[in-house]
């Protein structure tokens, strides 16, 4: 549309009210956060993932370590008088790579960067300890992404993740020698 004012001629140009570019905007943000919110959730997915083949792996090693030694790695010892005696926590898993390389090297917990955790059982013949019913010998775990040790000191059980309670949500990755993992 051609306008004309006192011998000049004006062309109307179609362009966005300021209303028009907000209200554009505004949906660009929307998508943008709903795109963020399911690129987060995807990563702590594929973590999850990570750390399930990560135990899968040490899991692996550690059974290959037990064929050529009597007992798997212990957890931590303190020593008193002459004596070692397994304090019963847990530990960084020790290392699986000398003098016989099981792991060219030990992953790192995508949730802390850090070892994943260890427990290794006491073992006294004949008796089989509560711990050892529920995992056996020995357990890895990874704190999952809430990043905190689930531990029910009541029940002597660690707390399973479960991502259907939400994708943070308490509970550690476990794979222990008698259930191989999730």
């Amino acid at each position: 549309m051609d306008l004309s004012l006192n011998g000049y001629s004006f062309r109307r140009q179609s362009s966005m009210t300021l209303i028009e570019l907000l209200v554009v905007v505004a949906i660009i943000a929307i998508l943008v956060s709903i795109a963020s919110v399911n690129l987060l959730e995807a990563q702590i997915r594929a973590r999850v993932a990570r750390v399930r083949a990560d135990l899968k792996v040490l899991g692996d090693a550690l059974e290959h370590y037990r064929v050529d030694y009597p007992n798997y790695p212990k957890s931590i010892y303190a020593e008193l008088d002459e004596k070692r005696i397994e304090l019963g926590i847990f530990a960084s898993l020790p290392s699986l790579t000398t003098p016989v390389a099981y792991l060219s090297s030990l992953p790192k917990d995508p949730f802390l960067g850090s070892n994943y955790q260890y427990f290794s059982a006491i073992i006294l013949p004949g008796r089989i300890t509560s711990f050892q019913e529920k995992y056996g010998d020995w357990v890895l775990f990874s704190v999952g992404p809430d990043k905190d040790i689930n531990f029910n000191a009541f029940t002597g059980v660690l707390i399973p993740y479960d991502p259907t309670n939400g994708t943070i949500s308490e509970g550690d990755i476990i794979r222990g020698q008698r259930e191989p993992g999730q």
